[in-house]
């Protein structure tokens, strides 16, 4: 039979172990309430933005973006379901909730009046880039009189029409990094790591280059959103950005831009 100074002490075992393991929790109470209370993260993903978030022959999701949240699902200790969509359909489902955020994308103005935005995760230039056996494009207004392409939708084809340029579009980024190498196209306006992953996967390396002194005509940062006011699901996820910055975005970069 057990003393009462015997139980005070195995009491106060279990009360330390137990404070260990809050500590050990990398979420606060209310953030591992909010998991438990919604089962797991959906996330809503573009299906054709390589290296950060496409479909796989066989229709999953991969790319930087996808590999992040894997990670920061892992390491946090919650689940996370990817829902591909077309971009303007993920932002109109995480505003009415049946998304809780997006794989990533640009923490626009006109988007932050309607969702909240975590800390930035990625940097992503806009440059212009030429087939090797063009020239003197440097600039914007070097494209004036040349055979350039855009993605439409994209916001390489803004660009170019606030600069006056009429580009011709086309439907997918392979698809115009393709024609850049073939010299159908003497020049595209392009998020660089998009071009770097096709001229990569395409076998390009030697016909697609950066226009001299790889000018960059724009620059945004991917962040996460979730929905205006969704303070819990904010604070978890730079949470996780937190977790993930150096070295293992480092890793997950490396593996998409070889």
């Amino acid at each position: 039979m057990r003393t009462p100074g015997v139980l005070a002490a195995l009491l106060a075992v279990i009360m330390v172990a137990a404070c260990g393991l809050d500590k050990q929790d990398p979420l606060g109470r209310q953030e591992r309430a909010w998991v438990k209370e919604h089962g797991s993260v959906k996330v809503g993903v573009h299906q054709n933005y390589p290296p950060f978030s496409f479909l796989e022959q066989d229709g999953k999701p991969a790319g930087i973006s996808i590999d992040l949240w894997r990670f920061m699902a892992e390491k946090l200790g919650f689940k996370v379901e990817f829902f591909p969509a077309e971009m303007q359909q993920q932002q109109d489902d995480l505003q009415v909730g049946r998304l809780d955020s997006l794989g990533g994308i640009f923490p626009l103005a006109s988007r932050k009046a309607l969702m909240d935005f975590s800390a930035p995760y990625y940097a992503v230039s806009t440059s212009i880039f030429v087939n090797a056996q063009v020239r003197d494009v440097s600039k914007l207004a070097d494209l004036q009189s040349l055979k350039v392409g855009v993605v439409q939708g994209d916001s390489g084809q803004g660009i170019c029409a606030a600069a006056g340029i009429k580009p011709q579009l086309f439907s997918g980024y392979g698809d115009a990094v393709l024609a850049l190498g073939q010299g159908r196209l003497q020049a595209i306006v392009m998020d660089e790591p998009v071009v770097l992953y096709y001229r990569q996967k395409l076998g390009l390396l030697d016909k697609v280059e950066w226009a001299t002194g790889r000018p960059v005509v724009n620059r945004n940062d991917l962040a996460l959103p979730v929905k205006k006011g969704n303070a819990v699901l904010l604070r978890i996820l730079n949470k996780g950005l937190a977790a993930a910055a150096g070295s293992e975005m480092q890793r997950i970069g490396e593996r998409w831009l070889k």
